[in-house]
């Protein structure tokens, strides 16, 4: 892509810089806003201090350089940001689109690594501009992103501190790699960040393989702001600088040669993590087929069926899309009924928390998409999971969503929904470019949306297999529960569901999750395909209390059927889940209603135990079947409806390709809330 960078002056703006470049990236310009007065300003967007050697940096990197002025005030200060006349952000949104009349671009560089303000800011003004954010620094651990600045020969120096354990009069203008001892020091001391991206320092940076010549500060003088006796606050102000021309004159490919500099694909292995790239055997990548199952003939049995409780949650099951030949047309009319329901519950599209897709073919999500971004595309849209499973031709699509509003607005309840909806590409975590959220979390749950193993930088596919997949997505899984919540990780996660795209895959996926996690009961599910043609997706939930959940494995027979149960559920019981399995060996046999009826009962008996008159109560259950046993699925609404006269009960039925044991013919994803 052509990227313009946004450049403070500092080594955060210009090592992402870099990094674009390593990813394939062209830097065609550079932008910046530097403050009206000529002064130092105290801007909750920009660094000003040190604007004196931005047209120096232009010419160190023989770009065009694109410069306006700003007040720096900042008017709109919340998480999600609203254009507001006047506010900082939106001078950032005047230079841009000069740039862009001006020159062709197609994306943004920003060297953000932790400041959520800035990135939704800068997310912002690119979303409304049609760009991308490129921030490859974002979220990186600071010891280690310093290191690499220094090994990739950025000569940056401090010319502002604003924190305990650095002295203007000591510090300023001295070099980040003959600091490093010193920041990690203080780091250890006083919790300072060693990037100074909690404002502790900004930087200067003289000299960098993408100048091809070196700045030169022939005259500076102190400026104290506050001379505060523990942590005095000072800028060095740039009074005379000078280009020095670097010999050997060298290309820009030149002057990268030897670095070590990491392109996207280094960064999908942490330090002291083992290595994704694994290979599989030709055996093991030969397809089984599974995906070329057919549904011409068979009737698609889902109701649209709705639940609220009384803490605000609203659950929503069996969304059918219904039309001849249209998948558009289908995927309109479910749309439609998702909003009528939400409606109908008080609720509306902001609301929403999460939504699952199951459509019939995944190579029409391109146009199916589009009318999902014309329906959501407000701020903070809920997460979701899509994969493809063998629906029959006139019923291309189905819905499921979970919808949260707080019933106690006006009163003292102080629970939030949160959302994460990280936009830039970076090496963290694959970017959400469109209208769904990688987490929500309200109260104590967090709810994620389902992840395959792309690599963030790239945004394409890991190579190296299932093994490879498993583990790079189940590492999104995990920062992304940080992300929304420092204090959540891995083993916080109560349920999930995996889907697959090859039966012989289930092993490999289900030995990776019981080594990373604590008696998360997740389900194997073989579907016809999923996103970019991965071969696993993770679609789960979390408690930021995991570690007071109880774990159960249970079972009993009917007749010839086995049916396996495995609960979770906390101290407070307000909350449970189950999977459930349904086998049998003789795979010719047919699942009855009666067989149907008698899991059910079993299944609610167990999720609702302790609560079996609760009035407060949703049970929510996903029921899979494989469309290659005899399963009489006709009878299942008729069971079902029974059920909901009785308690607070929502589904959705989806046939699938096969589900994790070759003698399965049922399985049943159970959530009861309250």
């Amino acid at each position: 892509m052509r990227v313009v960078a946004l450049i403070s002056g500092g080594k955060d703006s210009t090592y992402n810089m870099m990094q674009c470049i390593a990813a394939g990236h062209t830097i065609v310009a550079l932008a910046n806003l530097s403050p009206a007065k000529k002064t130092e300003i105290d801007s909750y967007m920009y660094q000003s201090v040190g604007f004196e050697a931005i047209d120096y940096i232009a010419s160190a990197m023989e770009l065009p350089l694109y410069k306006i002025e700003t007040k720096g005030e900042s008017k709109e200060r919340g998480k999600v940001y609203v254009p507001t006349d006047e506010d900082e952000v939106e001078d950032l949104y005047k230079l841009l689109k000069q740039v862009m009349d001006d020159i062709e671009i197609d994306a943004v560089s920003c060297g953000a690594i932790l400041s959520d303000y800035q990135r939704v800011r800068v997310e912002n003004v690119c979303s409304r501009l049609g760009l991308v954010s490129l921030a490859y620094l974002w979220q990186r651990k600071q010891e280690e992103l310093l290191e690499e600045m220094i090994k990739c020969e950025i000569d940056a120096v401090l010319i502002k501190v604003a924190t305990l354990g650095l002295d203007p009069q000591r510090h300023l203008r001295r070099s980040i790699r003959l600091l490093e001892p010193h920041l990690k020091a203080m780091h250890d001391k006083y919790g300072l960040n060693v990037c100074g991206e909690g404002g502790e320092y900004e930087s200067l940076t003289l000299d960098c393989p993408l100048y091809t010549s070196r700045i030169i500060i022939e005259e500076s003088e102190i400026v104290m702001d506050s001379k505060d006796a523990i942590a005095p606050v000072g800028y060095l102000k740039l009074n005379k600088l000078n280009l020095e021309k670097k010999l050997p004159q060298l290309d820009l490919t030149g002057r990268l040669s030897g670095l070590q500099i990491k392109d996207s694909d280094s960064y999908v292995t942490d330090p002291g993590e083992d290595a994704v790239a694994e290979t599989e055997t030709a055996e093991e990548s030969i397809s089984d087929g599974n995906g070329k199952e057919t549904f011409d003939n068979e009737e698609i049995n889902q109701t649209e069926n709705t639940s609220r409780s009384g803490d605000g949650w609203l659950w929503i099951g069996g969304i059918a899309g219904v039309s001849d030949n249209n998948p558009e047309e289908a995927f309109t009319k479910a749309m439609d009924k998702l909003k009528c329901s939400l409606e109908a519950n008080n609720h509306n599209l902001e609301d929403l928390c999460g939504i699952s897709m199951y459509v019939a073919d995944m190579s029409q999500y391109a146009e199916l998409n589009k009318l999902y971004c014309e329906t959501l595309n407000h701020v903070n849209p809920p997460t979701r999971a899509c994969v493809q499973v063998p629906l029959p031709k006139h019923c291309p699509v189905i819905l499921e969503a979970i919808s949260w509003k707080n019933p106690n607005a006006s009163g003292d309840n102080k629970i939030e929904k949160m959302t994460m909806h990280v936009q830039s590409i970076s090496h963290w975590c694959p970017a959400n470019i469109g209208p769904y959220s990688q987490a929500a979390k309200i109260g104590d749950l967090i709810h994620l949306a389902g992840q395959i193993s792309m690599v963030p930088g790239s945004m394409l596919m890991v190579s190296g297999g299932i093994k490879a997949q498993c583990k790079l997505s189940l590492r999104h899984v995990e920062r992304l529960l940080r992300g929304i919540d420092p204090n959540c990780d891995l083993r916080d996660v109560v349920q999930g569901i995996c889907y697959l795209s090859d039966q012989r895959h289930v092993e490999d996926a289900r030995k990776l999750w019981e080594e990373k996690t604590n008696n998360a009961i997740m389900d194997y599910i073989v579907v016809s395909g999923l996103p970019r043609n991965a071969l696993v997706e993770w679609h789960v939930w979390g408690h930021t209390h995991n570690n007071q959940f109880e774990y159960e494995e249970t079972g009993q027979c009917i007749q010839d059927w086995s049916i396996s149960i495995f609960r979770r559920w906390n101290y407070e019981n307000n909350i449970a889940a189950i999977v459930c399995h349904v086998d049998n060996i003789e795979s010719n046999t047919m699942l009855t209603a009666a067989i149907f009826r008698e899991t059910l009962d079993y299944v609610l008996q167990k999720l609702n135990q302790a609560h079996e008159y609760d009035p407060n109560s949703i049970c929510n259950l996903k029921i899979f079947y494989p469309v290659t046993k005899n399963v009489c699925t006709y009878s299942f609404i008729s069971v079902l409806d029974e059920y909901r006269k009785t308690i607070a009960l929502v589904h959705t039925i989806v046939p699938v390709v096969a589900l994790s044991g070759k003698n399965s013919f049922l399985s049943i994803c159970g959530v009861r809330t309250q």
